[in-house]
């Protein structure tokens, strides 16, 4: 019998993390056997019993099927919300129409996407990548939901690329009805099943925009009231709080900083690698290659996580955000 339905929402997480470690750089048919063995691994397991594990299996089954179709030379017809993950994490903006999420997405990423005082002026998913200490964050700016229409052609679309995010940044403007939004979005959210029983699949969060309008101020209060979400209030034109929300973005993802270092050497502390909270030495050891997973023989560590710095460690330790890991090969002793 699966476990207990509380425990899908981080336990998914696990896996897409886990896809997309495991997938990295990878094409054709290794890549289709790879994504095999995470269905059925969640099959084994009797995972797919629960709602946002069947709609994952879809969305792995959609892509063996594009992949393959590829292969056979079948032509593909352009999608406009097909987005390439690059960086290290992927954040989708998840809002109304003309909120400001587009204005949003300018300030702070290298995009540009269009803006405009009317309806519907993003009509197709925008990647852009943000910069926070050497971590590469993808933002995805999707078309906004108009007139809280609950059928509108392009609602499915942008749902679908809701679910390959890593995380949720719900806009909500504060010129306008907040309650409205708010509740609206929550549904849309509880719909793609990225929010289940109450928890959400990944890290949701919410930017208040247009914070700068005389007004605003008992918008923020009545949002702060009723939302379940911790709720990151921005001026676009504030220097300061641009940057603090890049700092919000990388805490959103609840990821770390992991560097590391060959013996001898100094640690690269240019090029972190990018991981999921709790993650162990094994972890790092496989994505640096699978010879150091094998042939792991132990590692010293440098950091938060231990009692002192070059501590020798198993394959089993946690690290912690900023931490420097050195792995030794059982050749290598």
């Amino acid at each position: 019998m699966p476990e207990n339905l509380s425990f899908y929402p981080r336990k998914l997480k696990s896996y897409h993390y886990d896809f997309i470690r495991l997938t990295n750089e990878k094409s054709g048919s290794d890549l289709v056997q790879i994504i095999r063995e995470i269905i059925n691994d969640i099959k084994s397991r009797g995972y797919d019993q629960a709602g946002c594990f069947k709609e994952y299996i879809k969305t792995l089954e959609g892509m063996i099927q594009e992949i393959e179709s590829k292969k056979k030379g079948k032509k593909r017809e352009y999608d406009p919300f097909a987005i390439k993950r690059s960086g290290d994490a992927r954040i989708a903006l998840f809002g109304m129409t003309n909120v400001g999420k587009s204005t949003l997405m300018n300030a702070i990423t290298n995009s540009k996407s269009k803006t405009g005082n009317f309806s519907t002026t993003t009509t197709s998913a925008l990647g852009g990548t943000c910069m926070y200490d050497g971590v590469q964050i993808q933002l995805i700016d999707l078309p906004g939901f108009v007139y809280y229409n609950d059928d509108w052609k392009i609602n499915k679309q942008i749902i679908r690329v809701s679910r390959t995010s890593d995380a949720i940044l719900m806009v909500i403007e504060l010129s306008s009805e907040v309650k409205a939004q708010y509740d609206f979005l929550l549904g849309q959210l509880q719909k793609a099943e990225i929010i289940m029983d109450g928890d959400p699949v990944v890290p949701i969060k919410i930017i208040a925009t247009k914070g700068d309008l005389s007004y605003s101020k008992d918008y923020y209060e009545l949002l702060k009231s009723f939302s379940a979400y911790e709720i990151l209030p921005i001026t676009i034109k504030n220097e300061k709080s641009l940057e603090d929300l890049k700092e919000d973005l990388y805490d959103l993802l609840e990821v770390m900083k992991i560097y590391t270092k060959r013996h001898h050497y100094k640690p690269d502390l240019d090029t972190p690698m990018v991981f999921q909270k709790g993650s162990t030495v094994g972890k790092i050891a496989r994505k640096i290659h699978k010879d150091f997973f094998s042939n792991f023989d132990y590692a010293m560590v440098w950091g938060k996580s231990v009692e002192f710095d070059g501590q020798r460690v198993g394959i089993d330790h946690e690290l912690m955000d900023g931490d420097i890991v050195e792995v030794f090969l059982k050749s290598e002793t």
